[in-house]
């Protein structure tokens, strides 16, 4: 397969630089879910880097009749961060205009979701597929609404404009992989959202974190947040429901090298989770 390239322009700096963000996009020969994948949020996370560019290289060998609806890759996700270096040290975490962590400046639509009560009730008689799409649609108009507050004559801060972009890339994705590491020394784990456990195994990981307690400021929280609550008010109704949405922080070592280790393995676990999905259609994965 080749992919679709696509760039988006995110910032013009003083030097007359232009930083964009690259889209790499592998479309099979038949529709179905869409798959997210993310690196260098912080900058100096370039394990992530290495991964989802073996990764891109992986996918360019298959047939498309090998992939089961599409999968998007951003190799480096804030070309910003990742330039903010200090000869051996990058300081790449924080937004040097404003001192916020980069991964928490991003938007959840379920804090602004006054109706979900209202909403779930006229879903009740509803197929979870069909429930899925409708809420898609209200996050997704609600989202619009981001786009009118940057285009409008009044200045935003460059996180808004940022978060738009990327969150833009993300939000009608059925499953997301954010790829970290550490600012200084850790192992490969996994964060996992409650009633995602089973999911998580696919990754083939020793050790993981299940967060019961976020705010969603950060990527995978502002994805997965609202549908959470959605699956929760449905509990709440005696309706079970548990949406065909995944969102994961995959953890990778140390930032500022590049393990090969870590590489290796988790191009390994990440096709693993693909393939459980059902995404990629390919042998020797469980």
């Amino acid at each position: 397969m080749i992919p679709t390239i696509s760039t988006i322009p995110i910032q013009q700096l003083a030097s007359g630089d232009r930083l964009d963000i690259q889209v790499y996009k592998f479309l099979g020969a038949q529709p179905g879910k869409k798959v997210y994948l993310q690196s260098n949020l912080h900058g100096a996370e370039i394990v992530g880097n290495g991964v989802i560019h073996q990764l891109i290289e992986f996918l360019m060998t298959l047939d498309d009749s090998q992939l089961s609806g599409e999968i998007w890759l951003v190799p480096v996700c804030n070309p910003l961060s990742t330039n903010q270096r200090t000869h051996f040290f990058s300081t790449g975490r924080y937004n040097i205009y404003d001192g916020k962590d980069w991964n928490r400046i991003f938007w959840d639509y379920e804090k602004e979701d006054e109706a979900l009560d209202d909403f779930a009730q006229s879903q009740m008689e509803l197929e979870p597929d069909e429930i899925q799409k409708n809420y898609l649609e209200r996050i997704l108009l609600k989202f619009q609404k981001q786009l009118e507050k940057i285009q409008s004559s009044s200045s935003v801060p460059f996180s808004d404009r940022y978060r738009y972009h990327l969150q833009s890339l993300c939000l009608d994705a059925n499953y997301v992989i954010d790829i970290h590491s550490s600012s200084n020394q850790a192992i490969d784990y996994l964060y996992c959202f409650q009633s995602r456990e089973d999911s998580a195994k696919a990754f083939l990981l020793d050790y993981g974190i299940l967060m019961n307690e976020y705010d969603g400021d950060a990527f995978d929280e502002a994805f997965i947040k609202p549908w959470l609550a959605l699956e929760k008010k449905f509990a709440e109704l005696e309706k079970l429901i548990q949406f065909d949405i995944d969102s994961w922080t995959l953890e990778l070592g140390s930032g500022m090298q590049m393990n090969p280790d870590s590489v290796k393995k988790s191009i390994f676990r990440i096709k693993n989770y693909l393939a459980r999905k059902s995404i990629l259609k390919i042998r020797g994965f469980r």
